[in-house]
């Protein structure tokens, strides 16, 4: 009898010790706090961007690795949120939807347009430093073979694909130099497969994309290409604007896999060039 008292007991104990774990979870209102208690936290992305992340992909793409990767550091796992969107107007209610509706606390894979967009909710974001900078580099093959620059590949008369209404694409065009116009990056690429042009300016995770969809292809980036200013953009990652020490945290997180090359050690594993930060 004393004995299941005793079990009794010890079971009435633990069921109270869980009620007071799971209620001062509940009650924690610093999301960093809360994370790191359930040893969970969540990031959002758009499903379909390879290489930059992919949804039940693996290698899940090089922002999810190194999102997990700032995760460890403070000894959780990620789960990921998929944003889905088909059209200006649903990219403004996904956005609205999912981090600020508390869905996920990180958001991938944010550029850096220098302004904010109120319609998409941006304003009430707070912005990690840039973990790295995408840029439009140069492919070439058959008769661009060896060329360096695009003003080598212009000087020898070569049209220089490129995808349509890009920064890329308007500065050829304010340049005058001669161009393939594309209506999207793998219809590009597909064209540099088929031999249609033998010069482009690729946007850097795109080539990573290339590598996948297209293994045989003979295009190659130019080796040591330098891009221009004016062609290379910051990446980051957004949080709510009241979630201020989870943004020191992935700051923090983000100077360390810096200073140690993890973060262009995931990136160069898809295929893609690694370019630091553009200072602004």
């Amino acid at each position: 009898m004393k004995l299941w008292k005793s079990s009794v007991l010890a079971l009435m104990l633990g069921f109270v010790a869980f009620g007071a774990r799971a209620q001062s979870t509940e009650e924690i209102t610093d999301t960093l706090e809360r994370a790191k208690s359930k040893g969970v936290i969540f990031g959002c992305a758009y499903p379909y961007t390879f290489p930059s992340a992919e949804v039940n992909a693996n290698p899940p793409g090089y922002d999810v690795e190194i999102f997990r990767e700032l995760a460890k550091r403070g000894g959780m796992r990620v789960e990921m949120h998929w944003v889905y969107v088909r059209s200006r107007a649903s990219v403004q209610r996904a956005f609205r939807e999912s981090i600020l509706a508390k869905r996920c606390d990180v958001f991938l894979n944010l550029g850096e347009s220098g302004e904010e967009d109120d319609g998409m909710g941006m304003n009430r974001m707070a912005f990690t430093k840039p973990h790295m900078s995408q840029a439009y580099v140069l492919a070439v093959q058959g008769t661009a073979e060896g060329m360096k620059s695009i003003d080598e590949v212009h000087k020898a008369g070569i049209k220089i694909g490129v995808n349509m209404s890009t920064p890329a694409d308007s500065w050829l065009f304010d340049e005058g130099i001669p161009r393939a116009i594309y209506f999207g990056e793998e219809r590009m690429m597909k064209a540099l497969v088929d031999g249609e042009i033998d010069a482009a300016l690729l946007w850097t995770p795109s080539f990573g994309a290339a590598k996948r969809n297209f293994p045989k292809a003979g295009f190659h980036l130019v080796n040591n290409y330098e891009p221009l200013p004016e062609h290379r953009y910051n990446t980051r990652f957004g949080v709510r604007k009241e979630d201020q020490s989870l943004l020191k945290f992935l700051n923090e997180g983000i100077d360390e896999l810096t200073v140690n090359g993890t973060i262009k050690r995931i990136v160069e594993s898809y295929n893609v060039p690694y370019y630091a930060p553009v200072s602004k």
